[in-house]
């Protein structure tokens, strides 16, 4: 992607947000550094301290904890043309509680997360650019917790596969069913029991 693909991507995203002057976002732009991930590889490690968010041009990044007796589980995932970061801890200025990894080969530009914060202290577009990329994340954190009360694991399902859309297909039904809260196996039968519906 060139340098104007990308300032156009990232300028279109923080749009929905605040009103950016394009300086400002070619600025922003000009201080992120590329960096390409290949699957499984780490973009933020559990207990890591020096924060960095990152614009996802292409691919797709879990975020996951490990539980206490050692079980990876999945929490979310990020798809392209979004930002990733572990927000929370970012946010508190604490160490990473929540690892971040590429599902597939990802290409991002990624920033300090100091970056950020020098931005929302010197202008209020930038704080409304913040303020509301907390509320979705917020948003989506209750709609996920209503989603384990409210639904059954089909209705989860089916949300996520309307939510993900083709990157469904592509990451790993391990993670898919870790993500849904149930065992792969199950996954496979409700998988097939849906597919076996007539059109």
């Amino acid at each position: 992607m060139t340098q104007s693909d990308t300032i156009q991507t990232i300028a279109a995203y923080l749009g929905r947000f605040a009103n950016l002057q394009r300086s400002d976002i070619e600025l922003f732009v000009s201080r992120g550094r590329r960096r390409v991930l290949d699957a499984g590889e780490s973009f933020c490690d559990l207990g890591q301290a020096r924060h960095e968010v990152g614009f996802i041009h292409s691919g797709i990044v879990r975020y996951f904890v490990l539980t206490p007796d050692g079980t990876d589980s999945t929490k979310d995932f990020s798809l392209s043309g979004s930002f990733t970061v572990s927000f929370g801890s970012a946010a508190l200025g604490k160490p990473a509680a929540v690892a971040i990894e590429a599902v597939v080969r990802t290409e991002l530009l990624v920033w300090p997360y100091q970056v950020l914060l020098d931005l929302y202290a010197s202008d209020m577009e930038w704080q409304k650019v913040g303020r509301r990329i907390a509320e979705l994340l917020y948003v989506r954190k209750e709609q996920r917790e209503l989603s384990f009360l409210m639904l059954d694991a089909e209705a989860r399902y089916r949300n996520m596969r309307a939510q993900f859309g083709a990157a469904a297909e592509v990451i790993p039904q391990y993670h898919l069913a870790s993500y849904l809260g149930i065992r792969p196996q199950s996954l496979s039968r409700l998988k097939r029991r849906i597919a076996d519906e007539p059109r």
